[in-house]
This record gives structure tokens, sequence and C-alpha cells, in this order.
């Protein structure tokens, strides 16, 4: 999450500056620590492959396609995840991530089955035809 969020932060200032914001003042306002932190990031996001800066991105467009009570709602359950000690958070999401690929494998098991539905009802209509 704090790549996506890091990301958010990149993707969105081009954003800004095209609504008027100008890019150099709001440089020149941060402090140098602030400064250090998004030279970092930058250098980190220069640093990334590719493919994963192109999943960031996806993510980036998705998260905008939210309403702004869902940013909301995406923005809070963050929060709560980073204020969690970190051995309830790691269970969380060890959890969640073990949900996500029970989840995937029933949908791969699902597709299957509906492969093989699909071509017992092509053989059915062609023995039909005959």
């Amino acid at each position: 999450m704090k790549a996506l969020l890091f990301v958010l932060s990149l993707l969105a200032a081009p954003a800004l500056a095209q609504e008027g914001g100008d890019a150099r003042a709001r440089w020149e306002a941060m402090s140098p620590a602030q400064k250090e932190r998004a030279l970092e990031n930058f250098r980190r996001w220069q640093a990334m492959p590719e493919e994963r800066r192109h999943a960031l991105r996806e993510k980036w467009k998705r998260f905008q396609g939210l309403t702004p009570e869902q940013r909301h709602q995406v923005r809070e359950r963050y929060r709560r995840l980073r204020e969690m000690e970190p051995e309830k958070r790691e269970r969380f999401l060890r959890e969640r991530r073990e949900r996500m690929r029970e989840r995937r494998q029933e949908q791969r098991r699902d597709r299957v089955e509906q492969r093989r539905e699909r071509k017992m009802e092509r053989r059915f209509q062609r023995r039909e035809r005959r």
C-alpha cells in the first residue's frame, strides 16, 4: 500500500500542475526533510522494474475511478492497517493473501468447469445434428 500511495503522489503531481498549481512553488515550500523524502521516492520509482511501475499505474487508475466516498474508505482502511501492531498486521496480511489465493483457485476451477460444460454442449449439439 505504501507503494500505491507513493505512486499516487507521483502521478498526481502532473495533474495538479495542469490545474494551475505551480510545481516549483510547491517544491520550494517543502521542508528539506520533505524534499529528501520526495527525491528518495523518485529514486525508488526510477529503480522499479517497468512491469511494477505499470501495475502501480493501473492501481492508481482504479483508485481514481472510485467515488470520493470509496477513496475515503480505502484511505481509512490503510490508516487502520498502518496503526495495527506489527504481528497483528502481518497475520492479517498473511490471512488475506491466503483468502485471495483460495479465491483465485476457485475461480480457475470454475472457468475449467465452464469450459468443460461448453465443450460437452457442443458435442451434444453436433450429435443432435447427425
